[in-house]
């Protein structure tokens, strides 16, 4: 069995055990410690297009037309380590150590920079004229991710012990937002033009979740803004959403 079809495999169980084992189990979240950077509950629904993405991705992934070279096997190694990073954070989540979600979120952050990095070189190699769609949902996936590091640094910063004022906390929080936006806009210009509207999504949670810290909605506010007119300004351009 070849890479890829390993990899499209992998993606039709990430889902199944993501959302398949609160069937069983009841949720590991709702002890989880408060954190502000967190964004509201409703915001982690972006892990079912995500997931159906991967799924679409992995496919075509497997299509004959595709252009062989080095960039897509790496992207497809990479892939693979993406989706078990996926699977393995389910156990890990119920184990309740913040220090183990965090390596596992690391994992699947140095996975997808490999993955991204690898497609944005072969997205130039393919003749298909719809590949940048298709390669999409693995720039949402990369975006969530990175949101995710800043909340699981939090969580496992706030278990070792580390709990300042509130004050402090909504000051941190406002930076984290601040490099947030930084990197975004990083991103934007590397072709990256979906991580910067999963921001969008993050922040726009956070507001609702912890809007009432008027620095933390600020913020959220002014990073809305600030990448909303990146993504505009490049998409006016001319440059692809996605790669």
């Amino acid at each position: 069995m070849n890479l890829r079809k390993v990899q499209f495999i992998l993606f039709l169980l990430v889902p199944l055990v993501n959302f398949g084992v609160n069937y069983f189990f009841p949720s590991p979240f709702d002890d989880d410690a408060r954190v502000l950077i967190q964004p509201a509950g409703y915001a982690f629904s972006i892990w079912g297009p995500i997931f159906l993405g991967m799924i679409v991705y992995s496919w075509f992934q497997m299509q004959s037309e595709r252009v062989e070279s080095i960039h897509l096997r790496k992207a497809t190694i990479a892939g693979i380590f993406a989706g078990l990073a996926s699977i393995a954070f389910v156990p890990i989540s119920y184990m309740d150590t913040q220090w183990l979600g965090f390596l596992n979120i690391i994992w699947h952050l140095i996975a997808l920079i490999v993955l991204f990095t690898a497609l944005r070189k072969q997205v130039t190699l393919e003749t298909a004229p719809n590949t940048h769609w298709y390669y999409l949902p693995t720039q949402m996936y990369l975006g969530w991710i990175c949101a995710a590091t800043a909340v699981s640094t939090a969580l496992m910063l706030t278990e070792a012990g580390v709990s300042p004022a509130i004050e402090t906390q909504v000051i941190l929080t406002a930076i984290v937002i601040g490099v947030l936006i930084i990197l975004g806009a990083i991103m934007a210009n590397q072709r990256g033009l979906i991580v910067p509207l999963v921001f969008i999504w993050a922040l726009v949670g956070i507001i609702v979740e912890n809007g009432s810290y008027e620095i933390i909605k600020f913020a959220s506010i002014g990073g809305i803004i600030v990448l909303a007119l990146v993504v505009g300004l490049k998409l006016v351009k001319g440059q692809r959403l996605s790669y």
